[in-house]
């Protein structure tokens, strides 16, 4: 890599960094993080559905204890596992990456990607999946690279990064073990000192560590919390597109792209196919795009599992965009290469409209709860405890500001609305009885949906 894509790189660290750290601080809290916020203060009953992301409830757990839990120390692990990405981004540029064109392409299509960043900005296990699948990753292509060279500790590593996905996140299972069957094929294959031992080593880890896996899964299948997914793999491929441009509902002609994308992928297993050599980090990148999606099929036919959607299908993109950079760049036509960081560039371009610090496209209908409970605790003129009821979505964000940010209301619920409180916090679709005993207090109805009501006063109602 020369001086100045390095220097490019340094600086996309910088500004994505920074994207990711001021959003941390910035962006409400929204319902699913709301959500983590109830297991790390003991729900057992949203312990045990498909919100709790265990490494990430355990690292935000110890980040409250010593910082608070205001939203951005929630968000610390998941905004300091950008550095472990980018980290990693740069050494696979780096090391395996001939060309300034593929590395920037690279660089810019994952660190300018609006969709990636919202999850290093938020309390899910998202964005700790994700650095973690791009470290292991890396040292995979390492142990394959080197061959009977590679040291015992890229496998521990490869191993330990994809446990650490895993763990972070249920939906990398597949990652792990298309990753840990690569590893230990090198193993048999090149036979490093002490292979047997280290063969048994990982054996015994992965064991462990996938029968902790298989039995949460399982537990969550009985409880039917694995209710999020498509039925249809195109879809799971068009997510990606559009989640990229920020589109939460997908745009016109997308299958345009995804039929691109499915030549592009075909072109690849053609050159590894040219190539007669099955030990290269491209066609390893190859073998782990397909032995995923080969997964995904198999699962679906078979158990009838939904495939990943949105961003249960985030730790793909940088799994994708290896396996086309690493083997389009062995091609001899340069123009390909520059083709790759022209689009790239057009890329970030289109997603200038789309960067921001307030909303994600995920959960853009908590944008506004955060303004309105500031709103209600300014509008309280004494200390007295008073009453609010709200639209189900809104619940576990309105709990958090009353507890982190002494709203002065009582504990609301989902259910048993009896449209009696002092402040109703309801979604503009939401049919509501008569309500001339309210007034409106702030409208965000045409921005997220959010409406706050205020019950009049006995003389201004009468």
């Amino acid at each position: 890599m020369n001086r100045s894509t390095q220097i490019i790189f340094y600086l996309g660290l910088l500004l994505a960094f920074t994207y990711v750290i001021i959003r941390g601080f910035t962006v409400g809290i929204t319902h699913d993080e709301a959500l983590t916020y109830k297991i790390i203060r003991g729900d057992e009953i949203y312990k045990g559905t498909a919100n709790h992301h265990w490494l990430n409830t355990q690292l935000s757990t110890l980040s409250i204890y010593f910082f608070g839990a205001k939203e951005f120390a929630l968000r610390l692990p998941n905004i300091l596992s950008f550095g472990i990405f980018w980290f990693f981004l740069f050494r696979i540029a780096k090391t395996f990456l001939k060309s300034s064109a593929t590395q920037l392409a690279l660089l810019l299509f994952l660190c300018g990607n609006p969709f990636i960043l919202d999850f290093f900005s938020l309390c899910r296990g998202y964005g700790l999946s994700l650095a973690f699948v791009t470290a292991s990753l890396f040292y995979l292509f390492k142990t394959v690279s080197l061959k009977s060279d590679s040291r015992v500790q890229h496998y521990f590593l490869g191993t330990g990064f994809a446990i650490l996905a895993l763990s972070a996140n249920l939906n990398t299972l597949n990652y792990f073990l298309v990753a840990l069957a690569l590893m230990l094929l090198c193993l048999l294959v090149f036979k490093p000192k002490n292979w047997v031992l280290l063969l048994t080593s990982l054996i015994i880890l992965s064991g462990i560590t996938l029968f902790f896996s298989l039995d949460r899964l399982f537990f969550l299948r009985a409880k039917d919390e694995l209710y999020f997914g498509t039925t249809n793999i195109h879809t799971t491929i068009d997510s990606l597109i559009c989640s990229s441009f920020y589109f939460r509902d997908g745009f016109a002609h997308v299958q345009i792209l995804r039929y691109l994308l499915y030549g592009l992928i075909l072109l690849i297993i053609f050159l590894v196919i040219r190539k007669k050599s099955l030990f290269t980090p491209g066609a390893f990148s190859l073998m782990v795009l397909t032995g995923v999606f080969a997964a995904l099929i198999a699962e679906h036919l078979l158990f009838d599992s939904l495939y990943p959607l949105n961003r249960s299908s985030l730790y793909l993109y940088p799994i994708l965009l290896l396996a086309l950079l690493l083997n389009l760049e062995s091609w001899k036509y340069k123009v390909v290469r520059w083709l790759f960081l022209t689009i790239s560039l057009c890329f970030v371009l289109v997603n200038t409209l789309f960067y921001n610090f307030k909303v994600t496209t995920t959960w853009p209908e908590d944008q506004h709860v955060k303004e309105v409970m500031l709103l209600i605790k300014k509008d309280i003129p004494d200390e007295s405890v008073h009453t609010a009821e709200c639209f189900w979505l809104y619940e576990p964000a309105v709990n958090y500001y009353r507890l982190e940010y002494q709203v002065p209301i009582r504990e609301v619920f989902r259910e048993d609305l009896k449209y009696e409180a002092e402040y109703l916090l309801f979604f503009e679709t939401i049919q509501l009885p008569d309500m001339k005993g309210y007034r409106i207090l702030k409208n965000y109805s045409r921005k997220s949906g959010l409406v706050l009501y205020k019950r009049k006063s006995i003389n201004a109602a009468n």
